[in-house]
């Protein structure tokens, strides 16, 4: 079977600045730029069962933990919120903003 009926072409628009990164990147791995991308997809598509992302979100979940846990995270404030209760809040948009950016795309 001919490789073109296996697989479908792709067109993508990267920054300048990302390309050279990629390139050199690719290079020092010794794989093509269009593997890396095929990675990227696959990991993309493979959503919440990717292990760096949920091992990043582990890592978050237990900063969080360890924020409500420390002495300096019972810390309360006049507006009836310990410290940790602030910086969780945080914590918790970042990770929207960063789910959000996944799904929609950086300008999306």
């Amino acid at each position: 079977m001919s490789r073109f009926k296996t697989v479908a072409p792709l067109l993508i628009y990267v920054q300048p600045e990302e390309l050279d990164k990629l390139k050199k990147y690719a290079k020092s791995i010794r794989k093509p730029v269009s593997h890396i991308v095929r990675e990227g997809i696959r990991m993309r598509l493979a959503g919440e069962q990717n292990p760096y992302n949920d091992g990043f979100d582990d890592g978050l979940r237990t900063a969080m933990d360890l924020a409500k846990k420390s002495k300096g995270g019972q810390m309360m404030f006049p507006s009836g919120k310990s410290f940790a209760d602030l910086v969780c809040e945080e914590i918790a948009k970042f990770k929207r903003v960063e789910s959000q950016e996944a799904v929609h795309g950086e300008n999306g």
